[in-house]
């Protein structure tokens, strides 16, 4: 097995934890009680006014549905926001965050739904952990984090108007968050370390979405445990990895998407293992323009339309062998334009009728046994021959 970069997958979310309990048990902690109901004597009817009155190290237990104009949490250091026992946000402002993060350190929100405006915003924050809260109808993006360290256990992320989650730089980490129905993207990522797990044996879902499922791109990051990238709309990709990024997929599945499962280029490097990529509409994994693709075993690329897998311009494949490649609609993999095949153990790799399970053209070589390819056009009077 060749995986290279999924150590810290969990040790992010336990950092991140013990950062909060450690800021807790540092200081004396205030508590204080917002009712948006009005129903208690003596409480804050809006959580806003409840911060900006509030010190830091203060814990703030929600009741009711809260209308509020924007809340801001600016230079703020370990609050936490609880719903008792949930809550619902949502701002009268439609144009503006419903709660903007800047420049904080140890936020919380817990059993929280964050309803419309222009969702939450992370900027130039640490330690901001989300616990079993709903983000959705906002106007523009769910999550839009910027140079932020944010953890995200349970909850989703839902029917609002652009991509669900956006992050520029720093650190996401999405732990059985159900992301779907978003208008665009489900997650996109630009120079950020993108680290997606199960949270108390859940996955992570990314379902439904309006463009596409997953980006990664400006060198970003991914690490993926047990995703599952189905279904998504807009004839794009359930998973692209470009311009110098790089993903590392355990396990899960890229299926039913619209587009092709897997688009990797642009000096991109995509690994996966025992992951299952099927029944995508434009092809299984397309690996373009300088760019890797690792099989690290119990890969199942199989009932895709179109090719199982394109390896092309200038690009690498390499397998561990023990990987599946079936029931394609095109042929099972094709190695084009100047790129490499390297096969260190044996894979299945079969074609439906009228296709080939091997075809190499235009300059490309192949290292290991493919004897048991068949039916295949291979060696030096096919490499020659461009497919396009």
């Amino acid at each position: 097995m060749r995986l290279r970069s999924f150590g810290p997958k969990l040790l992010c979310a336990f950092l991140l934890l013990f950062l909060a309990s450690s800021l807790s048990f540092a200081q004396v902690r205030t508590g204080v009680t917002v009712d948006c109901t009005g129903a208690t004597p003596g409480a804050f009817t809006s959580l806003s006014q409840a911060i900006f009155n509030s010190s830091d190290h203060t814990t703030f237990a929600v009741n009711g549905t809260c209308n509020e104009n924007s809340i801001q949490i600016r230079s703020r250091n370990d609050l936490v926001i609880i719903g008792n026992p949930t809550a619902t946000i949502q701002t009268l402002q439609p144009d503006l965050p419903l709660i903007s993060v800047q420049s904080s350190q140890g936020i919380q929100f817990s059993n929280v739904t964050m309803n419309g405006g222009q969702g939450l915003l992370v900027n130039n924050s640490s330690g901001v952990a989300i616990f079993s809260c709903t983000i959705e109808n906002s106007g523009s993006f769910g999550i839009n984090s910027s140079n932020s360290q944010v953890l995200f256990i349970s909850g989703s992320v839902t029917a609002n108007n652009r991509t669900g989650v956006v992050t520029s730089g720093g650190t996401m980490e999405l732990s059985g968050v159900n992301i779907s129905n978003n208008g665009r993207l489900g997650v996109s990522s630009a120079t950020t370390h993108l680290i997606i797990t199960a949270g108390n044996d859940v996955p992570t879902i990314v379902n439904n979405n309006g463009i596409a499922g997953v980006q990664l791109s400006n060198s970003s990051q991914g690490d993926f445990a047990d995703l599952q990238i189905t279904n998504n709309a807009g004839n794009n990709f359930g998973l692209q990895v470009f311009t110098n990024s790089a993903v590392v997929m355990q396990g899960g599945s890229i299926t039913g998407n619209t587009g092709i499962g897997v688009n990797c280029g642009l000096i991109a490097h995509c690994e996966f293992f025992q992951t299952q990529i099927s029944g995508n509409f434009s092809g299984g994994i397309q690996v373009s323009t300088h760019s890797e693709l690792d099989l690290d075993g119990g890969v199942q690329i199989s009932g895709n339309q179109g090719v199982g897998v394109l390896i092309d311009q200038h690009s690498a494949f390499a397998s561990s062998g023990g990987n599946t490649i079936s029931n394609n609609t095109g042929d099972g993999l094709i190695v084009n334009a100047l790129s490499t095949l390297d096969f260190f153990a044996p894979d299945t790799i079969s074609a439906t009728a009228g296709n080939l399970a091997l075809n190499c053209n235009n300059g490309s070589m192949v290292t290991g046994d493919i004897s048991t390819y068949k039916p295949k056009r291979c060696g030096s009077a096919f490499q020659a021959v461009p497919t396009h």
